[in-house]
């Protein structure tokens, strides 16, 4: 790809990384963004020691953003310790010589869902750990980790949001370790200890939020969610930077807006609950966008002039297919679909129009063509993902009812399989609101109960905006600006 942009046209390339989850996509992004950015090292004009200089500090720098995005962006999977949640595209910017200018990264598909529920044996983002194992005894009084109150638990465990899958340690390295690389890594990008500190207090923040509990009080006659643990809710709302009582308002109330008027209304304890972790994943996802902007303008290039040509290197997500699959898994397959039919596009069927211009003897080669499991997930308005967005703006739209308009569109009564042959749901699996869908790598079976029209409807709650737009946390108000609060 280097020698394919410097042949003297300056022709930009891609690097696409895939594999099944596992398998090594990860690692491999990191051996080829060594390889490029040496070079771009290498290739550094050589008139002086000082552009040297200035070369070598960006390759480091765009090395030492890995660190970071992996600490807020990787966990654990039954199959892979240090498993993307996220997909990234990176672009490296070279000068007209092929001197490494920086880099820029987008990001996308970051899942939200881990920060409020993993499987056993799996784990919740790595920062959370390295926070828990790898504080000083000092940042411990900091950010309220109070270890003589988990009944002999470690943290990692005590803590609802970081202990449902057992905490397990890395097979390789070590939490403490990691901790120390992603805080020296912040630094090297110009990162000040108050700014690194602040973050740390918004992830302790989250930790904590996971642990509020409610009670069911009255209200009018009705059942009411009451907060139980004040004293928790009290070091939430400090970490965090907001104020105590919004904060409490935003998990026991809802706000709906009809016709320009706000109407509250008061949760029952598991509103409350889901509120709760409705909050904790909007923080750590404005957290987490945060983090990459910050990244971007520490390795970004500043002159766009000077960049003549760029490599860009993607890394997915795997193909996925556990015990239980869900909306993330579907969204994660849709991409690697994808994918596959542009492989199959450049590799075969353009290079088969080519030979056939060119009057080349070939024979012809047969592949599978995926375009019908697109059509099948993406199609409008008849797709998979068309009819949950339709079941997203009805007033009642749920799982069930999302569940039968699929059955109705493609395996209506007693039909199992679709027309093309790429839905399934038989009769067992529609009285357990599954389907499958047979996909290029092979069948998956997906589990509609696990809160798809919720997923993807991905609202702030209306109360939780009020208060990140007035918090006291200066990082809470630059992570939700207020065009966002609006």
């Amino acid at each position: 790809a280097y020698r394919q942009m410097m042949n003297g046209k300056l022709k930009s390339q891609s690097i696409l990384i895939s594999g099944e989850s596992g398998a090594g996509k990860t690692e491999s992004t990191k051996i080829v963004m060594l390889y490029l950015t040496t070079l771009g090292s290498h290739n550094a004009p050589g008139e002086g020691v000082k552009e040297g200089a200035v070369s070598l500090g960006m390759m480091e720098k765009v090395m030492m953003s890995n660190p970071i995005l992996e600490a807020f962006g990787n966990a654990k999977t039954l199959r892979n310790d240090n498993s993307s949640r996220f997909g990234k595209f990176i672009e490296l910017g070279f000068s007209r010589s092929g001197a490494l200018q920086g880099a820029k990264v987008d990001v996308y598909l970051l899942e939200k869902v881990r920060i409020a529920s993993h499987s056993f044996g799996e784990r919740n983002y790595h920062i959370f750990y390295q926070l828990l194992r790898g504080c000083s005894r000092e940042q411990h009084k900091l950010y309220r980790f109070k270890d003589g109150a988990t009944n002999g638990l470690e943290l990692s465990n005590f803590f609802r949001f970081t202990g449902q899958g057992g905490a397990p340690r890395m097979r390789k390295g070590s939490d403490e370790a990691e901790y120390k690389t992603t805080l020296e890594s912040m630094l090297v990008l110009g990162w000040s200890e108050d700014t690194v500190d602040r973050v740390l207090k918004l992830v302790a923040g989250i930790l904590h939020l996971g642990q509020v509990k409610f009670e069911k009080g009255e209200d009018k006659g009705g059942e009411v969610a009451i907060v139980s643990t004040t004293d928790i809710l009290q070091d939430v709302a400090d970490l965090v930077g907001v104020d105590e009582n919004g904060l409490e308002t935003a998990l026991t109330e809802s706000i709906l807006v009809t016709r320009g008027v706000e109407i509250n209304r008061k949760l029952k304890v598991k509103q409350a609950e889901d509120a709760r972790d409705g909050v904790a994943k909007s923080i750590y996802s404005a957290l987490f966008d945060w983090v990459v902007l910050q990244v971007n303008k520490s390795i970004g290039w500043e002159d766009d002039s000077t960049v003549k040509s760029s490599t860009g290197v993607l890394d997915i997500f795997g193909f996925e297919d556990f015990t239980i699959n869900s909306f993330e898994q579907l969204c994660i397959n849709y991409t690697n679909e994808a994918l596959q039919q542009q492989f199959n596009k450049f590799v075969f069927k353009l290079e088969q129009i080519e030979y056939e211009a060119e009057n080349i003897d070939f024979s012809f080669i047969t592949f599978p063509d995926n375009q019908d499991c697109l059509d099948l997930i993406q199609k409008k308005p008849t797709g998979i993902l068309s009819i949950l967005n339709d079941q997203c703006r009805v007033a009642n739209g749920n799982d069930k009812t999302y569940a039968q308009k699929l059955y109705n569109q493609f395996c209506p009564g007693m039909k199992e399989i679709s027309d093309d042959g790429r839905f399934l749901a038989n009769k067992k699996q529609k009285g357990s609101l599954l389907f499958s869908i047979h996909h290029f790598a092979g069948p998956v079976e997906y589990t509609l109960e696990t809160g798809w029209v919720e997923k993807n409807k991905d609202e702030v709650p209306l109360a939780a905006k009020k208060i990140f737009a007035t918090a006291i946390s200066p990082l809470m108000r630059e992570i939700f600006p207020p065009e966002d609060v609006k």
